[in-house]
């Protein structure tokens, strides 16, 4: 049997049948091309039955209901000299696998290439401005190019040995942000590259929406906790300044791609009150660690 020539990994605090979309999304793909699938199921729930997934699929139970444990874990145990990750509440379009595995042919050299993450929640204005402050930046067009900072673990995709150097600070979970900019740090080269892309589906409601904000924040801060530079400092100082700064700057990045323009000023009063919410998450989680704030992301 020849040896993958991807591997996919995603993490579900959700477990079965949720996972079904997103399988079912590059299921055709994958058994053609013989991808290895790694699933890190943190639910607890019943697996699978027998039949439901895609030939190659890993299903790995967890104890941990923590997506970052159960994606550090599921890359890990991926074989292929690429892996590729998404997540449990996205869906891959039509020639993903093959993207991916031509853009890494294209750029031996790359340690990471990132695709783009369009939204997939489109009725709300909340559910706009909460995908722009979180993957407004990721949103196409974004060209095929060199960068400092790539895509998350929504749409992203790693040579092996890149997997390799995850620090997972102890078994206590890795987020893809902080992994590829530690990439970044030691001189490898991050790409884009909108051939490949995935939609974003999350429509939790405001109470929901607001309280995944806040624990984004939280588990953000938590990470960076354990090592505090000059800027988490200043981030401490300016925390009242910060989200108002960053919905600025998500209108600098986004404005300039001429899509989605009338959502994105329409949605602004949402996407400053879900900044300030992980704005408050941050605090909280500079002050006391990430806390339980993982388990509640999904």
């Amino acid at each position: 049997m020849s040896p993958a020539p991807l591997s996919v990994a995603i993490a579900t605090t959700e477990g079965w049948p949720y996972m079904r979309a997103v399988l079912d999304s590059f299921r055709v793909d994958a058994e053609r091309l013989g991808v290895e699938i790694v699933v890190g199921d943190g639910s607890g729930k019943p697996e699978p039955p027998e039949g439901a997934l895609p030939a190659g699929t890993i299903w790995l139970r967890s104890d941990a209901n923590d997506v970052f444990r159960q994606l550090a874990d599921a890359m890990r145990r991926c074989s292929a000299p690429i892996v590729a990750t998404t997540e449990d509440h996205c869906t891959v379009r039509p020639g993903w696998c093959e993207a991916i595995i031509r853009a890494h042919a294209e750029h031996p050299e790359a340690a990471a290439i990132g695709g783009t993450i369009e939204n997939g929640s489109t009725d709300t204005l909340l559910d706009w401005g909460s995908y722009f402050i979180t993957q407004g930046p990721h949103m196409g067009p974004l060209g095929q190019q060199e960068v400092r900072f790539v895509t998350n673990e929504a749409c992203l995709s790693q040579k092996r040995w890149a997997v390799d150097l995850l620090d997972d600070g102890g078994g206590r979970g890795v987020s893809m942000i902080f992994h590829t900019r530690a990439l970044h740090d030691q001189r490898h080269s991050l790409r884009v590259d909108d051939r490949f892309s995935v939609d974003h589906f999350q429509s939790i409601g405001f109470r929901e929406t607001t309280t995944i904000h806040f624990h984004n924040g939280r588990t953000i801060a938590g990470f960076r906790r354990r090592r505090m530079r000059r800027g988490d400092w200043l981030r401490v100082a300016l925390a009242g300044l910060l989200p108002a700064y960053r919905v600025g700057r998500i209108l600098r990045v986004c404005l300039p791609k001429r899509r989605h323009g009338r959502e994105l000023l329409a949605s602004l009063p949402w996407a400053v009150w879900c900044e300030y919410s992980a704005g408050l998450g941050h605090l909280v989680g500079y002050a006391t660690g990430p806390g339980d704030s993982p388990r509640h992301l999904r």
